[in-house]
């Protein structure tokens, strides 16, 4: 009788291992953007059919699991003291792509930003091109420079330290706005008060002049439906992917431009000017 046991104990669990782990991770790739979001892509491979468990690098806060032909997979995300893993319920799908963003893979100490990653395959950092790199915990394999400045980076535990340099448009849009005669005769003739009004308006314009073209397309389309609608609202109407579209609404968000509000499972995005 024990060795029944024993024998239908080593079944399932040969079983298991072989429906749970039949994996190999194919690509890992970081895009790191200047305001600190990092977008995380993991490519995995599935051998077998079956359900996949992978260890997440960071915190999502929001993510989407899609097989080689672009069909969303079911999946649970798990919290605990050793970090994020997701569960896929992949199935037949021969390929899977997980991708999510995260802020919790950088923090900033006045202009220096400092990126941390531990992953045990090798993986690719897209850094924005302006980023100026003066620490690196262990030298990359490869350093490619063009759109991004691409770092390909071995297994194990590594620290990147940086700073962002300002684009040169950036630079000659502040440059405007000091320069504007408007900003100056509002100082010297206009009424305390009409001055709060005209300064509050030309803030946004400011701010709106600096945003790219997305940002622009996501407040006309708010203006447009009475200052206010749903996320997943905009994405369909503007055809933004879900990770792009949240990156811009917390930037949006953190100029003070739109309000993010929580309506049952949705977010309903508000348009404050």
């Amino acid at each position: 009788m024990y060795k029944v046991v024993l024998f239908v104990a080593l079944a399932l669990l040969m079983l298991f291992c072989q429906w749970s782990y039949a994996q190999e991770i194919t690509s890992i790739k970081f895009l790191v953007y200047e305001d600190g979001w990092v977008e995380v892509t993991f490519l995995v491979k599935n051998e077998e059919p079956g359900v996949l468990n992978l260890s997440l690098c960071g915190e999502p806060e929001i993510i989407t699991v899609i097989d080689e032909n672009g069909e969303p997979l079911d999946y649970d995300l798990e919290s605990t003291a050793e970090g994020s893993f997701l569960i896929v319920y992949a199935f037949e799908a021969k390929q899977i792509n997980v991708t999510y963003l995260t802020q919790s893979l950088t923090n900033k100490s006045g202009r220096i930003w400092t990126f941390h990653v531990n992953a045990n395959s090798t993986f690719t950092i897209f850094m924005p091109s302006n980023t100026f790199i003066f620490r690196i915990s262990e030298p990359p394999l490869e350093v490619i420079e063009n759109e991004y400045l691409i770092l390909v980076m071995p297994p194990g535990s590594h620290e990147v330290e940086y700073i962002v340099l300002p684009q040169k448009n950036e630079e000659k849009e502040s440059g405007y706005w000091f320069l504007s005669p408007i900003y100056l005769v509002l100082f010297i003739g206009v009424a305390i008060v009409i001055v709060y009004i005209v300064l509050r308006r030309m803030r946004y314009k400011v701010v709106i002049k600096e945003l790219s073209e997305v940002d622009r397309e996501i407040i006309n389309f708010l203006k447009k439906r009475g200052g206010r609608a749903f996320q997943h609202e905009i994405g369909r109407e503007l055809e933004i992917p879900k990770t792009t579209l949240w990156r811009h609404i917390m930037r949006l968000s953190e100029k003070g431009l739109i309000e993010v509000k929580k309506e049952g499972k949705y977010n309903l995005i508000i348009l404050k000017f």
